[in-house]
């Protein structure tokens, strides 16, 4: 299936490196009504053209997509199935942020009447989207696959609506929920002046697990804020399957800690040496405190 024009909603990090992607394939559209000098800025270096309101891109739109922070992504869908019922038009959706596969069920319910939901999950960063996965699921799942043809990295997982969302969280909540547990522990040796020994244990016996935090870690204290919104749509896709979303709950109020440090570790060689940045900080910020 082709697809003359696209609506795409969100023009942050992720959907801004999406843009540039298919406008090289295809024409893509928004609403920047409200929006930022930086955001329109950012539009129109990825080539996305404003069409003045959310109406009129979905008038125009063969696919709208959706790509925002999570805590905004139901009201925006919301919005989306109003703005079809009023021009009166079927919309195709796609639901890529990071929500709870209850989350995108109950937007795909609330809004059966006016668009059809294909759910989607992006597992991968903005900086290489040639190598991320956009998992998708759903009934009409397969139209939006053809996404390929423009450059994205389309994977079916199935014809159920929560799926594809499913998968996005179960990789966030591991690369995520893991780094976050593992700087506290990173925390805690470097507070007590044992990170060297604790650094060559962990070298001895679990070098994998190490190889994984120095990855993930240093990326963390400036993405913090937004990704903590994922945790509880983690904990609330846990919740719903019976078990206990607790651990996520509060890897959100730690990554929110996290964020509010104000740190740029990117770059930083390992994740213990992100810890020792921060136990710095910390004694720098209480010794002016106490001056």
């Amino acid at each position: 299936m082709s697809f003359d024009t696209i609506g795409l909603l969100g023009v942050g990090e992720m959907g801004s490196a999406v843009a540039r992607t298919l406008a090289a394939h295809t024409r893509v559209v928004t609403t920047l009504e409200g929006r930022s000098d930086a955001t329109r800025a950012r539009a129109e270096a990825a080539g996305v053209q404003d069409l003045g309101s959310l109406a009129e891109v979905v008038r125009q739109s063969d696919l709208v997509l959706s790509v925002l922070a999570s805590d905004t992504a139901p009201a925006v869908a919301a919005e989306v199935a109003d703005a079809a019922r009023r021009v009166e038009k079927r919309v195709l959706f796609g639901e890529f942020n990071a929500i709870a596969p209850v989350t995108v069920q109950a937007i795909a319910n609330e809004a059966a009447d006016a668009m059809d939901v294909v759910d989607g999950g992006i597992v991968g960063g903005p900086g290489n989207l040639g190598s991320a996965s956009f998992y998708l699921s759903g009934p009409r799942a397969e139209e939006v696959a053809s996404l390929r043809e423009y450059g994205i990295n389309t994977v079916l997982l199935g014809p159920v609506v929560g799926q594809a969302s499913g998968a996005k969280l179960c990789h966030a909540g591991m690369t995520k929920g893991v780094s976050t547990l593992a700087l506290d522990i990173l925390l805690a040796a470097e507070a007590l002046g044992v990170a060297d020994t604790v650094m060559a244990q962990y070298t001895r016996s679990m070098a994998g697990v190490l190889q994984f935090v120095d990855r993930f870690v240093p990326g963390n204290p400036k993405r913090a804020y937004r990704r903590a919104e994922e945790m509880p749509e983690i904990a609330r896709m846990l919740d719903a399957l019976g078990f206990d979303g607790g651990i996520h709950r509060a890897a959100y109020e730690r990554m929110r800690w996290l964020g509010s440090l104000e740190l740029d570790t990117d770059g930083a060689p390992s994740a213990s040496d992100v810890a020792r940045r921060i136990v710095e900080s910390m004694a720098e910020a209480a010794e002016q405190e106490r001056a």
